[in-house]
């Protein structure tokens, strides 16, 4: 079994370009590690791993699968890496653009982020919409990439099971919204709207604003409703993933009823 040893290697090189969105966008691919590369399997060109694990299972399923697997050197996967002790895998991933048009005209529930720049929001926002049940999570202009390492792996996964159309701007998805029949539901402090009292059994997006200045005034006057989740200790706020994990939990609730317990 040939073991690649050098970060010179054609594919590697190819492959560490990828951090950058530049570089994403050229090659309409990017990077994957950690537990995200499982659920990325099918949609998995290439995967590099140590040659203590290319006869994994993982691997194995990644051949059969259609990917290239190129064994390389712990030096060379780290160097892939975007973390200080990656966990043996980092593939080379495509997805297909969403359509905004055709998200909207299917979905029951989206959630819409403006502007959001950290990268572990975003992932925290895919990871919550995709266990509650959401359709999709829309990306307007602005926003971080999420294809950016730190996004994916924060997703754990769920950028692979939700499609998130990008780069639009707030005035195209709400009036999208309109066509399609969504309710627009904006999330900020001074909502006048308590959470549970917002119907989410209705086709809903959720919009939810920028970590440090929230949503612009138009998208708040734009909106069907404002709704907050409210603070009763002395936070000065709620981390945007939180509140976005309590906003599409609730709308899970209204629509699924509540989970059965653990133990009955």
């Amino acid at each position: 079994m040939a073991v690649v040893t050098s970060v010179d290697n054609v594919a590697v090189k190819a492959a560490r370009k990828l951090v950058r969105r530049q570089a994403r966008d050229r090659a309409g691919a990017f990077l994957v590690e950690g537990p995200a590369v499982e659920e990325a399997l099918r949609h998995l060109t290439r995967l590099f791993t140590t040659e203590e694990r290319a006869g994994s299972e993982l691997a194995r399923c990644a051949r059969e699968a259609g990917a290239e697997v190129v064994t390389v050197s712990e030096r060379v996967l780290a160097s892939l890496s975007d973390t200080v002790t990656p966990q043996g895998f980092v593939g080379v991933a495509e997805l297909p653009p969403a359509d905004l048009g055709d998200v909207l005209a299917a979905a029951q529930l989206v959630v819409v982020c403006w502007q959001i720049r950290d990268p572990g929001n975003l992932g925290a926002v895919l990871r919550s919409a995709d266990a509650a049940g959401a359709d999709a999570v829309v990306c307007t202009a602005g926003s971080v990439d999420p294809r950016n390492p730190k996004v994916v792996r924060a997703s754990a996964g769920s950028l692979f099971h939700l499609p998130v159309p990008t780069d639009a701007a707030l005035e195209a998805v709400i009036g999208g919204c309109r066509v399609h029949g969504l309710r627009v539901v904006a999330a900020d402090a001074g909502g006048p709207t308590l959470y549970t009292d917002v119907d989410f059994r209705r086709p809903t997006a959720i919009v939810l604003g920028n970590e440090t200045h929230g949503l612009p005034g138009a998208a708040l006057k734009a909106a069907d409703t404002v709704t907050r989740v409210p603070i009763h200790g002395r936070a000065e706020s709620l981390n945007l993933a939180a509140a976005a994990t309590v906003l599409v939990y609730e709308a899970a609730r209204q629509n699924h009823g509540a989970p059965p317990g653990r133990h009955e």
